[in-house]
């Protein structure tokens, strides 16, 4: 299966990027998105979390593992031109004013080529990792 990864070094501790992207169900706190964009149902693994795009359509995702500074989660249903998906979000520590958050997924493309799905991800994490550093800024 593809796998894309992306990595971005912030210049915040591990522990304020871990407060800021750590909560599975509460994206809106670093995509600038309003609450009801993003709901959760459940709790710990196997939470739910359903995201609603701005034109209407939703993304519902599993959260499959997590620990201290990470989580993995699996898309149940979506849009999203994927069979599969399986991805991994984590904060390590650079030094006491930085740190790194590498997130990575796993997938299945279903109308894509494996090179376009693999720039198709990846962009994916790009954009998320950009409204990161805008909530930042």
């Amino acid at each position: 299966m593809p796998t894309a990864e992306i990595k971005h070094v912030f210049p915040i501790s591990a522990e304020r990027l871990w407060g800021l992207i750590g909560d599975f169900g509460d994206m809106g706190k670093w995509s600038g998105r309003p609450p009801g964009a993003c709901v959760q149902s459940g709790v710990g693994v196997g939470a739910l979390r359903t995201i609603t795009l701005d034109d209407g359509r939703q993304i519902v995702n599993r959260l499959t593992a997590g620990g201290p500074m990470t989580y993995s989660y699996c898309i149940v249903s979506s849009p999203l031109p994927m069979k599969t998906y399986q991805a991994t979000m984590a904060v390590t520590p650079v030094s006491d004013a930085a740190s790194e958050l590498t997130w990575s997924g796993e997938f299945e493309p279903a109308g894509l080529s494996e090179a376009d799905a693999i720039a198709f991800v990846e962009n994916m994490y790009r954009y998320g990792i950009s409204l990161m550093q805008k909530t930042l800024a």
